[in-house]
Formats: C-alpha cells, sequence, structure tokens
C-alpha cells in the first residue's frame, strides 16, 4: 500500500510539473531536451536508457555516442544555424545524428526515408540542407536522384552526403563502389576516433531557435518543413510525460517512424526530461507489439492514426491483457475502438491529444476522458463557424468570426501572441496564408488549424474531420470521420475510409467507402446497418472492396489516389458496389450500371 501511495505521489507530482512547463517558460532559456539529455548523462550515467532490439544503452554510453556524433559533424564544417538531412529508418543512429545536431545549434530536417524521386528531391530541396546523412536502405533512392539528368535534384555538394552504414567500419552494403564513385562519404569514417566528452556548445541554444525541420503529410499538395523550435520540443517533452506520469520506472515503446513528430518530439523527448527508459522498435509491427511490450516490460506506448486499430483486428489471444502497459499517449483513437480496446487490453489511462506540428493549438486529454482530444484552452484557441459551400469562416456584419456553438462542427483556431508564438513552415508564403486576421478584434491574428472540430458542453473538444476531407451532398455537410466510425461497427468491416466523389450531373460529391472485410461480410446487412445508424445523406453510395488499405508512413488513410479513381470500373481493379434502394442492398456496380447511374436511370 505504501508503495502504491509512493508511485501515486511521483506520477502526480510529475504531472504537475509537465503542466507548469507549459503555462510558465522563459524564451531566454536554454534548458533543451538536449542539454537535459547531457544533463542526466553526467549525473547518473548508468542508468539505462536505450533498447534496440538485442542492444542496449544507458544514458551514458548513449551521450557518449552523440558527442562523437557531434564532433564529427563539427569536423565535417558543418555550424550552428545550417540544416542537416536525416534520411535514415529507426534506428539508434537516428538519435546519435539528431541529438548531435542538437547540441550544435544545428537544424535536423527529418525527412521520410521512404520517398523517391521527385518527392525526395523537394524534399531537399526544401530543406536548403547543407549535408545529408543517408543510410544504407535509402542509398538507391539517393543514388537514382544524383545518377538523373537534373544535375541539382541532389541540392547538396558530394562531398557532404554521408552514408551511414548499420554496423559501421568494415560494413559496407552492396554496390557501395556506386556511391563513392558520386564522391558520397562513409559517416563511420567521419566519427571514427572522435571524442565523447560533452559538449559545450550545448548551452548556447535557447528556446527560441530551431531544432527541426518535419515534414507536413503533404494531403493538400507537397509535404512541407514545418519549423519546431526547443521550446516546443522541451515543452512536448515535459507536458506529456507529465500527462502520462512518467517517472523513473517507466519504459516507453516507439514503435512510430523517427521522422514523425509523435515519435521524435512527444515519444523520445518526454522519457529525456522524465529521465525514464525508451524502447525502440525498426517498424510497427501489429503481430510482434505485445509480445515486444512484454519482453521489455513496456509501460507506454506512443501511437498515431490507425495504429490502435490494427492492434484491436488481430485475432484475440488469452494472453492480451497480459502486459504492463497502463497508457497509451498519442492522437488517432476512434470513438468506435476506444472502450473495447481500453477493455481488451487493460489500458488505464489514455492521452489523446491534438496538435498540428506547424501550429501553435494544442491540447489533450487532461481527464482521461473517452472521446476527447482535450479542453477548449479558451484564452488560446477557439473554434468558429464555418461555410463548407463557400469555403471560409463565417463573420458577421462587423466582419468578426463568430463562435460555433455547441455540438456544431467549426473550424479551430489558436491565437498567436508571445506566449503561444507560431512557427509556421520553413515558407514564410505558406506561413502567411495559414494566418486569419482580424478574428475577434482589428489586428488580432489566429492559426488556421484547416480541421473542424466540436466543442461539447463540458467544454471539452472533439475531432471531425479535415476540412479537405469534409464534402457535401444533397445539401448537407458529410464528415468523412464521422461515417468512418459508423461503418467500422457493420458485420464484417475491418477497417473503412471515407471520400467524397464527383457524379457527373449532380451538386457537391457523393459518398464513397474503401473497406476492407472478412468472410462475414454481406453487403445486404451491410445496406442493413447503415440504414440504421446514418441519414440517408451521409450513406455511402459507392463501396470499393480492397485487400488491405493504404496508409501513410504514420498510418494515416490515403484519400487522394482513391478520390481520383472514382466509382468508374474503368479506373478500378478492386470490386465495386453500389447503393441500391429498390434491394435494399449493395449490389455489383459495372459499366452498365454505371452508365445507368449517369443518365438518370438509378437514383442516387
Amino acid at each position: 500500500m505504501l508503495a502504491r501511495l509512493r508511485q501515486a505521489l511521483a506520477r502526480t507530482e510529475a504531472m504537475g510539473r509537465g503542466l507548469e512547463t507549459n503555462f510558465f517558460w522563459d524564451p531566454n532559456s536554454t534548458q533543451t531536451i538536449a542539454l537535459e539529455l547531457q544533463r542526466w548523462a553526467l549525473e547518473r550515467p548508468g542508468d539505462p536508457f536505450l533498447t534496440f532490439e538485442d542492444r542496449r544503452w544507458t544514458v551514458g554510453s548513449f551521450d557518449a555516442a552523440v558527442n562523437r556524433h557531434a564532433r564529427a559533424w563539427r569536423r565535417a564544417g558543418v555550424v550552428a544555424g545550417e540544416t542537416v538531412a536525416l534520411v535514415l529508418e529507426n534506428r539508434p543512429a537516428y538519435l546519435f545524428h539528431y541529438y548531435a545536431l542538437a547540441k550544435l545549434g544545428v537544424v535536423a530536417a527529418l525527412i521520410n526515408p521512404a520517398l523517391r524521386g521527385a518527392a525526395l528531391s523537394h524534399a531537399l530541396r526544401a530543406s536548403e540542407a547543407r549535408a545529408v546523412v543517408v543510410g544504407e536502405g535509402q542509398l538507391d533512392g539517393l543514388r537514382e536522384l544524383a545518377e538523373s539528368s537534373d544535375a541539382d535534384a541532389v541540392p547538396v555538394s558530394p562531398e557532404r552526403v554521408f552514408v551511414d552504414v548499420e554496423g559501421g567500419l568494415g560494413r559496407e552494403p552492396e554496390g557501395s563502389g556506386a556511391w563513392v564513385c558520386l564522391g558520397w562519404s562513409s559517416w563511420a569514417e567521419g566519427v571514427a576516433g572522435c571524442s565523447p566528452l560533452p559538449i559545450p556548445e550545448v548551452r548556447e541554444h535557447p528556446l527560441t531557435k530551431v531544432v527541426a525541420y518535419i515534414y507536413t503529410s503533404g494531403t493538400t499538395g507537397l509535404p512541407k518543413p514545418a519549423v519546431v523550435k526547443h521550446h516546443r520540443q522541451r515543452r512536448a517533452g515535459d507536458v506529456f510525460g507529465g500527462l502520462a506520469m512518467l517517472t523513473a520506472a517507466d519504459i516507453v515503446y516507439v514503435a512510430l517512424p523517427l521522422y514523425h513528430a509523435s515519435a521524435s518530439m512527444i515519444g523520445v523527448s518526454m522519457t529525456i526530461a522524465r529521465r525514464a527508459q525508451l524502447v525502440l522498435a525498426r517498424r510497427f509491427s501489429a503481430s510482434r507489439f505485445w509480445p515486444e511490450c512484454r519482453a521489455h516490460g513496456v509501460t507506454t506506448c506512443i501511437y498515431i492514426g490507425e495504429l490502435c486499430r490494427y492492434l484491436h483486428n488481430q485475432p484475440p489471444r488469452p494472453d492480451d491483457g497480459e502486459h504492463e502497459v497502463r497508457c497509451f499517449v498519442g492522437n488517432g483513437l476512434r470513438d468506435d475502438i476506444w472502450d473495447g480496446f481500453c477493455e481488451r487490453f487493460g489500458i488505464e489511462r489514455v492521452v489523446e491529444f491534438y496538435a498540428a506540428t506547424e501550429g501553435n493549438a494544442e491540447t489533450a486529454n487532461v481527464f482521461n476522458l473517452r472521446g476527447t482530444v482535450g479542453p477548449l484552452l479558451f484564452w488560446k484557441m477557439a473554434v468558429v463557424r464555418w461555410d463548407p459551400a463557400r469555403g471560409e469562416v463565417v463573420r458577421d456584419a462587423k466582419g468578426r468570426c463568430v463562435r460555433a456553438p455547441f455540438g456544431e462542427p467549426g473550424l479551430l483556431i489558436g491565437k498567436i501572441n508571445d506566449r503561444n508564438p507560431y512557427a509556421g513552415y520553413k515558407d514564410a508564403a505558406a506561413s502567411q496564408r495559414k494566418i486569419l486576421r482580424d478574428v475577434f478584434a482589428p489586428g488580432d491574428a489566429w492559426f488556421d488549424t484547416g480541421d473542424l472540430l466540436r466543442v461539447d458542453r463540458l467544454l471539452h473538444l472533439h475531432f471531425v474531420d479535415r476540412l479537405g476531407d469534409t464534402f457535401r451532398w444533397k445539401g448537407e455537410n458529410v464528415s468523412t470521420q464521422e461515417v468512418a466510425e459508423q461503418l467500422n461497427g457493420a458485420p464484417g468491416v475491418l477497417e473503412s475510409n471515407v471520400y467524397g466523389v464527383e457524379v457527373p450531373g449532380s451538386e457537391g460529391r457523393a459518398g464513397m467507402a474503401a473497406i476492407v472485410v472478412d468472410g462475414d461480410f454481406d453487403p445486404r446487412a451491410f445496406y442493413a446497418h447503415v440504414s440504421e445508424v446514418l441519414p440517408t445523406y451521409a450513406q455511402p453510395r459507392f463501396l470499393r472492396i480492397v485487400a488491405a488499405m493504404g496508409t501513410t508512413g504514420t498510418f494515416k488513410h490515403k484519400k487522394n489516389d482513391l478520390r481520383d479513381q472514382g466509382w468508374d470500373p474503368a479506373r478500378v481493379d478492386d470490386p465495386l458496389l453500389i447503393w441500391d434502394r429498390s434491394s435494399s442492398s449493395y449490389v455489383t456496380l459495372d459499366r452498365a450500371t454505371r452508365d445507368a447511374a449517369l443518365r438518370g436511370e438509378r437514383s442516387l
């Protein structure tokens, strides 16, 4: 009993310290996460810190590796204020490079290692990186660019491209001669012989300096590098470490890609801020997730997007609840599986949050309430009415925005001021396009999140949809997220992705859903389900049966290609079904059926 009381007091203290950092921070301070790492390593070098597969690092040995990497970057001529692009998969070297650069005041551009061709070239150009470090698994993509007809496809001089081979010296990957001929260098040779002693420059970088560029998902165009400053990382580490009630006894599991903010800015940062332990996975695997958590005694997990659904869709096992995990931190846990997920796996606390990498409107589920992303922090954010037909905020006769009433989906905006700064994107013009002005008073400025949320009567926020995903049909607004949650409850449906498609001759867009099904799926039963749980205008007019759902590297559903291919059997190889009121079912959609619908002979 006494041990439990001590643990409860420690967790309460951790939560209090985290919230204190959120409200009171000194912009002139140099208390960065990188400095916290170095201080921890000096004070308690033997503390266990990182586990990756069968390898382990104490915080002292980890920080020593970081320091060697920092000196190697310094020797390579990189200086504070410059940018280095990291094109690496999840492994300890990623963190060595990241914190080495942070200690030197160099900005790390975190680039998705799966990018190829024009997308990779764009990401490198947008970062204005002066150097690139690439892993052996990503060599082919960068080499293809370097050998292309576009001389500027890799906008970095060859001597500043470094290949970091897992395993170090003596482990050159297949085809290494090709990159040596390109003038690229072996990172292992550069870091060999560098001193592991602390880096004094780490104390010179105030919280207002940029630590990283993290790229947006690219749902509205090519990915843009969002600016992340040291204070944002420090606050994320302290606040989420506090909300998760982390102590030094906790073990955090990160299976998300490190180029994503939830992994690097939250998962790793809160582990360092709370001096806990980190278990890093090379990649997410639904089948290996719980065995790895059990093997390492994990207590806290980081999630995003559909990760929890993939775990929930795994066949039930008698040992589902046999683990030490008590808390999940992330965003994207949907209402339709929230309770079932927590009950099945014995999760006591879910810290669901809302945030945009480039923005300033953040909140989190402080009170562990089902389905909410957190309270509406009225001093820094607001939800205003949105006109989907005009694609703009609603303004009154005086030209001011109108706050959305309880329950009505509206645009979430974040107030921009000295205490709640907006970092935006590296591209200043792109940053300006996300600012609303004269919102509630002359000259005020607010960040446009591009997301629809609603406020309940307890002043808590609920995510509704991305503005680009919501569509109108028959004069009504349809939230793809809310429809998907209902479809996921239909018999035989494992996963759904809802989007709007054009129907020639009709205004707006009709609902369409790509669904992953099992052997129990029956079109007639599905029709009965949607008729019961959704109004007629929100019921999908078209279904696309897919073997697996396409997702981004951070488990968000891909919609653009599905939306572009629409409901045309000539463009879609997957089975298609169409809503059929006459038979109270969904029936096969072939070319003849499509033509009949276009002629108006089949009601939609």
